[in-house]
């Protein structure tokens, strides 16, 4: 008969398993659709297996096709990447070599953040791409963040005119500390020479550091400038922690260790370095008045610490505040730009070194630096 067809006859515990099976994929389809970044399952030679709802709505947004299948399933998606051409495309090839090494097992995951533009809407998106089990293919995300981008475009903005507003008052100050200088010439002896002369110093220093605020802030990819000379870093540590105790006295800065050891570096740039980790550890500690500072020798480079019993940082945050502009919620309680690590790692990065922190809330933090021997 038109229409009917044949009932099938199920072996014991087949139907119940065929059914567990439906319910597997549909649930594997609602949380792939619940998503709001557009998602692709790739198999393992890179071909789209499976899309999500947001990926297809995406694809009709900007398809200029109406007989293209917006799913894109059986496409190499390797493919489309080598392939791709246009004003936005200069990412194409490390997307590919992204999701490639991904496939191949060498890289564990893999992060892109990359343009779309339109004529209508300036956009950015983040891809994420991470394996499926057993190296059979990989699942590939792409989240619109066109949002945080533009807030950090406007923090950029801000942060470029208020050091190029801050230069002017500086430079005034350095002009009126010289006429005092040239004025009491001859009477430049106990301590108002040398209040005149700790002035020039630190308004020298504070103009540098606006400096290299502008070159992190407004020239991505460019390295801050190292000017290189031979010191005792026994000195810098010694000196860098008093000069602290002297704008904290009522924190007790202790150096537990600090090993003589001549180092090749920017001693400028590492005392700003120590500073920032030493009033950080100051800030955050206002219940518990204890900071300890050791500097060693340990495998061919001086590491460096810093040791605080305050507020601690979260888990969630131990890698984000070493991000430009990144301030923890507890951070509003205590001012500053989230610019302070920032630069810090930039600097210890430029020595070869690294910086990473220790923490644990309520109990307070440990902020470590490494740098590599050279003399």
């Amino acid at each position: 008969m038109k229409g009917f067809t044949e009932p099938v006859n199920y072996e014991p515990g087949q139907q119940t398993t065929l059914q567990k099976t439906s319910k597997s994929e549909q649930l594997k389809d609602a949380i792939l659709n619940s998503l709001s970044a557009q998602i692709a399952v790739l198999n393992a030679r890179g071909v789209i297996q499976t899309v999500n709802e947001a990926w297809i709505e995406f694809a009709k947004e900007n398809s200029q096709s109406a007989t293209t299948d917006l799913r894109f399933i059986g496409v190499n998606y390797l493919e489309v990447c080598g392939g791709s051409n246009g004003p936005y495309s200069e990412e194409a090839p490390a997307a590919f070599n992204g999701i490639h090494a991904v496939l191949q097992g060498e890289i564990a995951s893999f992060t892109l953040e990359y343009p779309c533009h339109s004529p209508e809407k300036k956009r950015w998106f983040l891809m994420k791409v991470n394996p499926l089990p057993d190296f059979e293919g990989a699942v590939v995300s792409h989240t619109d963040i066109s949002e945080r981008r533009a807030i950090d475009e406007m923090k950029d903005e801000f942060i470029s005119i208020a050091s190029h507003e801050l230069k002017t008052p500086i430079t005034s100050l350095k002009g009126i500390v010289h006429i005092l200088q040239l004025s009491f010439e001859k009477k430049m002896k106990g301590e108002v020479g040398k209040l005149l002369r700790t002035m020039d110093i630190q308004l020298d220093k504070l103009s540098k550091i606006i400096g290299d605020v502008l070159v992190v802030n407004t020239m991505p990819g460019k390295k801050l400038h190292l000017i290189n000379e031979k010191f005792n870093f026994k000195s810098l540590v010694r000196e860098t922690v008093q000069n602290v105790r002297n704008i904290s006295p009522l924190h007790f800065l202790s150096i537990n260790e600090n090993e003589s050891v001549s180092y090749f570096g920017d001693r400028f740039r590492l005392e700003q370095v120590i500073t920032n980790l030493l009033t950080n550890a100051v800030k955050y500690s206002p219940q518990s008045n204890q900071v300890f500072i050791n500097s060693i020798v340990k495998e061919g480079s001086i590491l460096f610490s810093v040791q605080d019993f305050g507020m601690g940082v979260a888990d969630e945050n131990k890698q984000k505040i070493f991000e430009k502009f990144y301030r923890a919620k507890t951070s509003s309680l205590f001012g500053g730009l989230g610019l302070g690590l920032f630069i810090s790692c930039e600097i210890i990065k430029g020595h070869g070194g690294k910086l990473w922190m220790e923490s644990k809330i309520g109990k307070g933090s440990t902020f470590y630096f490494s740098l590599p021997l050279n003399v």
